[in-house]
């Protein structure tokens, strides 16, 4: 019986390494997500922009790691095509840029986050910036897919009467992939998924 409660505790541990690692392993990979969005404004503002919830279908990014926690992302939210139950009375198109702070080794396989950066917003009456802020989380169903959920706070400054500030709520499949360079930054791609590293002999 202790014999069988060791083993079981030792590939309990052994599966805990290695799900860790996977989280690792994909947040120093390139992500590029597709998804769709949805921009509410509050009950004050929706004389001005003429909606309360407005909708983006498609939503693109593609977010690069900097380093073991920090990556960068960008991203377009494009007005929703007419698909008859989905419409928008107003216009709604976004680009956002974001830097990231990934929390790593909180839970198996989900890889929470925190942002800060800026979007600029095309509405009906012309194109204002806006400060970001906001948190969100991807979970990994395998090695290169994942699920991610984001929240946006984008701030719109008194100064500019095109905007309101707003939150943003999105949902995206992401799909991990080595960088355009090479190595998708971050953490070293010669790190396998068990956690050992793998060591280069230059005399082979």
């Amino acid at each position: 019986m202790v014999f069988k409660r060791t083993l079981l505790v030792i590939f309990l541990l052994s599966l805990s390494s290695h799900l860790t690692a996977q989280v690792q392993e994909q947040s120093s990979l390139w992500q590029i997500g597709i998804g769709a969005g949805v921009v509410k404004f509050s009950d004050e503002d929706v004389s001005y922009i003429g909606d309360k919830n407005l909708f983006q279908i498609p939503r693109l990014n593609l977010t690069i790691p900097v380093s073991d926690n920090l990556s960068v992302d960008g991203a377009m939210s494009f007005n929703t095509f007419d698909v008859g139950f989905i419409s928008n009375s107003v216009k709604y198109f976004s680009m956002d840029a974001s830097l990231r702070y990934n929390f790593r080794d909180l839970v198996q396989n989900l890889e929470p986050y925190v942002f800060v950066g800026g979007s600029l917003v095309d509405s009906e009456r012309k194109m204002t910036p806006t400060m970001n802020i906001g948190l969100g989380a991807t979970y990994w169903v395998t090695n290169t897919i994942g699920l991610n959920g984001q929240l946006y706070y984008k701030h719109s400054l008194e100064i500019y009467e095109s905007m309101r500030s707003h939150i943003q709520l999105t949902g995206s499949i992401i799909f991990a992939f080595d960088g355009l360079f090479g190595g998708g930054g971050g953490m070293s791609r010669g790190k396998s998924l068990t956690g050992g590293a793998c060591y280069h002999n230059p005399n082979n």
